[in-house]
């Protein structure tokens, strides 16, 4: 009974740029399948790690069965040009539903809108409303 391979992504630092060559030899030695390979780039350590205060950071894509991720931890343990590695199980993303997010823009309806210059009250219509309203109040005083 064959067991289906299994989708995972290695990320590693290596004291040189030749580590990415090293995870990858090793990859081809136990059968998996590389499906994305990320730049390999330089990054500075917060803390040293063997001595090292700098060291190249990559990620690799790969599909492998279940039961050879322990032998690829195992080859990877003992290699001097790794100086930290993690083999973990990406999210699973769903291509169709993926909706870029951009800013939101609200719309105002119609009836949010503000009046036009047409029904707008003059200063003149405005005072003589205040001065009826003030009069009718002094009236019941």
């Amino acid at each position: 009974m064959e067991t289906e391979k299994s989708t995972y992504e290695i990320s590693f630092l290596a004291r040189t740029e030749e580590g990415a060559g090293t995870v990858l030899r090793y990859l081809n030695q136990v059968g998996a399948d590389v499906t994305g390979e990320q730049q390999i780039e330089q990054i500075n350590l917060a803390y040293p790690i063997k001595k090292h205060s700098s060291a190249y950071l990559g990620c690799i894509h790969f599909a492998l069965k279940p039961g050879e991720v322990e032998t690829l931890k195992d080859t990877l343990r003992f290699e001097d040009g790794i100086l930290r590695y993690t083999i973990v199980t990406p999210p699973f993303v769903k291509e169709a539903d993926f909706q870029p997010r951009g800013p939101r823009i609200m719309e105002r309806t119609s009836s949010e809108r503000p009046p036009s210059g047409d029904a707008a009250a003059s200063n003149e219509d405005l005072e003589a409303k205040l001065e009826e309203i003030s009069g009718s109040l002094d009236s019941e005083a």
